[in-house]
């Protein structure tokens, strides 16, 4: 009797030790986190976020894919230096700014030109715009269509981002005199012209801006 009531008691016991151990499973206890993933492109990991989001994703994850080696390879290391950096944001930009900076030189305004240009290129364009003014003549042209845009080289010099976009473009480009007379065009007729600009970015800077740096025809 003696020996049953010690095996009861020794049984109890080791009951008690495994509860506390582990403690009382229910069926609804939280799964545990997901394990780093590697990932399909590179092979390093990316962990799952709390929110169900892949968070700090690799760099190479990230870039656009570009055919042209040269331009990924400028991708890359310009996104190294400027995380915000993105081809598809800057292309609408540059767009953007090509027909401003365009429009702004026809009409003569210096002021806006300041903002988009550098020391260099600005004294071309204002000086274009003195000798145009002192001759009398003025430019009635006009953007139809930005029928391409495409970056064709780009590049990271210490902390700054140059890329150089080709646009083609349809214009209508009308000169006449100070009386009026037609000098050179035809307002029914759009021309192709062929630009080659060359923006830059200090990516050190909090100005998200790009400046114009360069043009060139062809």
């Amino acid at each position: 009797m003696l020996d049953i009531i010690l095996l009861a008691m020794l049984a109890g016991f080791i009951i008690l030790r495994l509860r506390s151990e582990l403690g009382k499973k229910t069926g609804n206890e939280p799964l545990p986190p997901a394990a780093p993933r590697p990932s399909a492109n590179t092979g390093r990991v990316t962990v799952r976020a709390d929110d169900g989001e892949d968070s700090a994703p690799s760099e190479n994850n990230v870039i656009e894919m570009e055919e042209n080696p040269a331009l990924r390879k400028a991708y890359q290391d310009i996104r190294r230096a400027d995380s915000r950096f993105d081809v598809p944001t800057f292309m609408e930009g540059a767009t953007a700014a090509y027909g401003m900076i365009l429009e702004a030189f026809w009409a003569g305004d210096r002021e806006t030109l300041k903002d988009f240009l550098d020391a260099s290129v600005l004294q071309q364009f204002t000086s274009a715009i003195d000798a145009r003014e002192q001759n009398g003549y003025k430019v009635e042209n006009r953007l139809i269509d930005v029928d391409k845009a495409e970056i064709i080289n780009a590049q990271l010099l210490d902390r700054t981002a140059e890329l150089t976009v080709h646009f083609t473009a349809e214009i209508v480009a009308v000169t006449k005199d100070a009386d009026g007379n037609l000098i050179e065009g035809d307002l029914s007729d759009a021309v192709e012209v062929n630009d080659r600009w060359t923006f830059a970015r200090d990516t050190r800077s909090r100005d998200p801006n790009w400046i114009l740096v360069a043009t060139r025809a062809g």
